[in-house]
Order: structure tokens, then C-alpha cells, then sequence
């Protein structure tokens, strides 16, 4: 049974996965519903405690509830919505695999398993694609240049055929 607030958490996630960010599509199906901070562990279901999630994260997140002496240790996970990822966990484009910027990053990537095969395998797909997208929209502005040099060079042509008849004409 899907969480009463499933369809708000969806949409406020955009149908990706807070943790990993496949999307629906990726997975063929809408995702699951996590409390960041499990009910377990005083949770409750807060707006900024539901993360939408797929079910590889949820069940790696499992009921996570990091100690005093984890967080000292930065042994926490990056909230999705509160927390700038970017400040733990950078992508390197060509590997498609997630590096630690800090600890906490090493810890966040690590629990969630953030570079399992097939998230790596679908990050080389997304670069794959966006490559391909931006080398699509550089050659449409090449034909889009060239057919205007085209039609430049025709109206010069036709020009100099203007100049050569009356050349001629002025000749008899």
C-alpha cells in the first residue's frame, strides 16, 4: 500500500529518486515513499521527512539513524532538498561514477550504494545522450550557417550574371 502522501511526494521530487535521481522512466514504475528519519527512530510525516525514493535506495537507506558518534564522524546522509550535494559527491563524467568530497559523501555514496552497476551504466547513457544531444544541435547550426552562405553565394552569382549581360549588352 502506497503512503497517503505518495502523489505530493512525487511531484515535489519530480518522479526521481531523491537519493540516486533515476527517474520513472528509468525504472518503468512510480517509486517509493522513505521518511528520511525513520519512524523507528521519531520520524513522522513531515513534508521535509519524506523523500521519494527507488526501491534500491530505500531498502540500502533501510532505518538509518545515524548516533552522536556518527554524525561526528560525518557519517550522515545528505538530505535531498536541505543539503547541497555538491559540497560531498561529485560525478566524474567519464566513469560515471560518483566520488567522495568528504566523508560524509564517502558515507552517503557507500550506504545507498550510489555506484552500483546499473547507476553507473545509466549515468554513462545520460552523458551518452546529452553528448549526443549538444553534437545534434551544433551540427543543426552548421546546416542552418551553410544554407545561408548558400544563399548568399546564389544572390552573388545571380548579381555578377546581372553584371556580365549588361557588360555584354553595352559591347553591341
Amino acid at each position: 500500500m502506497s503512503h497517503p502522501r505518495h502523489n505530493e511526494v512525487r511531484v515535489r521530487y519530480h518522479m526521481r529518486c531523491g537519493y540516486c535521481g533515476v527517474r520513472e522512466d528509468d525504472v518503468g514504475g512510480e517509486l517509493t515513499v522513505d521518511h528520511f528519519v525513520p519512524i523507528s527512530a521519531g520520524g513522522d510525516d513531515r513534508e521535509d521527512n519524506l523523500v521519494y525514493a527507488c526501491f534500491r535506495c530505500n531498502l540500502f537507506k533501510s532505518n538509518f539513524t545515524p548516533t552522536d558518534q556518527d554524525r561526528l564522524n560525518g557519517h550522515v546522509l545528505v538530505h535531498p532538498l536541505h543539503d547541497n550535494i555538491e559540497l560531498h559527491v561529485r560525478l566524474d563524467e567519464t566513469t560515471g561514477r560518483l566520488e567522495s568530497l568528504s566523508e560524509t559523501g564517502r558515507f552517503h555514496v557507500a550506504l545507498l550504494h550510489l555506484n552500483r552497476k546499473s547507476l553507473v551504466m545509466l549515468r554513462i547513457r545520460q552523458r551518452h545522450q546529452e553528448l549526443l544531444r549538444a553534437r545534434h544541435n551544433l551540427l543543426e547550426a552548421e546546416i542552418k550557417e551553410l544554407r545561408a552562405i548558400i544563399l548568399a553565394q546564389e544572390k552573388y552569382i545571380i548579381h555578377l550574371k546581372s553584371l556580365l549581360e549588361f557588360d555584354v549588352g553595352s559591347e553591341r
